[in-house]
């Protein structure tokens, strides 16, 4: 029986990614201000073209503000685990594909047993597909890929970490906090 598992979740806005937006905006007024400023010293001829510097600080700093808007999308198909990252629900980017068979060992971050295999420096890369860290429940998965060793760190529904316990029993281990979690 093919098991297929599709999640999409809507990553939240941090104090640090409010800070940077705001941060954005300032800029904007200052490149605007800038814009204007340059363009009146060029003299009347240039004075046309001060909409369209104006449109473009605005449309640049719309662009970049839109970079926040993310979501994640975990994909789980017959063992396989791909993990997507949507900008403003329009570019879509794989951040990693992983089978569970190839999972050394997965557990949740908070488990004292495991803590020091997910800070262990043979780790090259570092995948984070995080939503809501004030939720909880967040997972590492450390695995080869590519030759080398990996750390994915992901929070994972409860129908998702238990199918994939099913494929992998001996390396992931789902604790009981995410066993009593609703969906």
């Amino acid at each position: 029986m093919d098991v297929f598992l599709e999640y999409l979740l809507e990553k939240k806005s941090t104090g640090k990614d409010i800070l940077i937006k705001l941060g954005i905006v300032l800029l904007a007024v200052v490149a605007t201000y800038l814009v204007v400023t340059l363009f009146m010293m060029l003299g009347r001829f240039a004075m046309g073209y001060i909409p369209i510097g104006i449109a473009a600080v605005v449309y640049g700093a719309y662009i970049w503000m839109r970079n926040f808007n993310l979501e994640y999308e975990y994909i789980f198909t017959n063992g396989e685990l791909d993990i997507d990252k949507i900008k403003s629900r329009k570019v879509r980017k794989r951040i990693v594909s992983v089978s569970c068979k190839n999972i050394e060992l997965m557990a949740s971050k908070e488990n004292d047993v495991y803590k020091r295999d997910f800070e262990n420096e043979s780790i090259t890369k570092k995948y984070e597909a995080v939503p809501d860290p004030a939720k909880g429940n967040i997972y590492c998965a450390i695995f080869n890929k590519d030759g080398e060793r990996s750390l994915l760190t992901f929070q994972p529904p409860k129908k998702l970490a238990e199918e994939m316990k099913k494929y992998n029993p001996r390396s992931i281990f789902v604790d009981q906090a995410i066993e009593g979690q609703t969906e």
